[in-house]
């Protein structure tokens, strides 16, 4: 029979597979999207990776997700008297669980009441199904990692076209009215170069010469609530609430921060992408007040 006890995450945690040996492990705070190893006491660190210390103290080896082989979460469940529970700790003589059954009388009188719900230590020769489950973490990250660089971490963003060609540019003409584009190794044919810029990687154009010029932002709703997104943090993405509600606000402990005015005030919600609803892209288009 499988066995919580020995295994790299006993009870309740994450795994990641590295050359392959198993780590217990941890996304990686500050380096998203890499992934933390966290060897046991005594085991020898990943070969090739450098240690990291988290702001906590304790000390990882952060790798990227393409270097590892797996990545998954660990959960272990087990049946008493044939009701099913989830595994929290597990010793060599006793496995303790949270219940994950609906008789609330066979609750009552086996197991101890919990704030929510009811747990209970039992022991081993009276479990039965003892069972590793295990969820993919790593795939998901990938797929996560490919949409925010196709939607350019959802941070508003500006584009001019000239000529057929679509290039980042500024969302503000200077005060010669000449608007920016950055175009790399291209050199558009009658643009002027940006005398500024020493990279020779940026150049003017009217708005008579373009065929067209336009800002991109995202909205999202969290909570019911609306947001212009401004970008990802650490994996989840950062928008500044534009409702009214400061009931809202306080309720759901959005963070204040100063608005780029540098004088009034804003709140903003960091928010995993699968807890965010009604996420849109809008075009604004730049040339229609030229």
């Amino acid at each position: 029979m499988t066995d919580p006890v020995g295994h790299p995450s006993p009870v309740k945690g994450e795994v990641a597979v590295f050359h392959s040996e198993s780590y217990r492990a941890r996304s990686a705070v500050g380096l998203w999207p890499c992934v933390e190893l966290l060897p046991e006491p005594g085991r020898p660190a990943p070969e090739g990776v450098a240690p990291r210390e988290a702001a906590d103290g304790s000390v990882g080896y952060p790798v990227p997700l393409e270097r590892l082989e797996a990545w998954y979460a660990v959960t272990w469940t087990f049946r008493w008297r044939g009701e099913l529970f989830e595994c929290t700790a597990a010793t060599p003589t006793t496995l303790s669980g949270n219940y994950l059954g609906s008789d609330e009388r066979f609750a009552k009188e086996h197991l101890k009441r919990k704030i929510i719900g009811y747990r209970g230590v039992f022991p081993r020769d009276e479990v039965t199904e003892l069972e590793q489950h295990r969820k993919d973490l790593l795939q998901p990250r990938h797929a996560l990692v490919r949409r925010l660089a196709e939607a350019d971490h959802f941070r508003p963003k500006a584009y001019a076209v000239h000529r057929g060609r679509t290039y980042p540019a500024a969302a503000e003409a200077d005060a010669s009215g000449l608007i920016a584009l950055t175009t790399g190794d291209d050199r558009p044919e009658g643009l002027i170069a940006d005398p500024e810029d020493p990279s020779g990687e940026r150049f003017l154009a009217t708005p008579e010469q373009l065929d067209a010029w336009y800002r991109t932002h995202w909205t999202f709703r969290w909570k019911g609530g609306p947001f212009n997104a401004v970008g990802t943090v650490e994996g989840r993405i950062k928008g500044v609430y534009t409702g009214g509600s400061w009931g809202f606000a306080d309720s759901f402990q959005l963070e204040p921060e100063t608005g780029p005015d540098g004088v009034h005030t804003q709140y903003t919600v960091q928010a995993g992408l699968m807890n965010v609803t009604d996420l849109e892209q809008h075009r604004t288009d730049l040339l229609a007040d030229k």
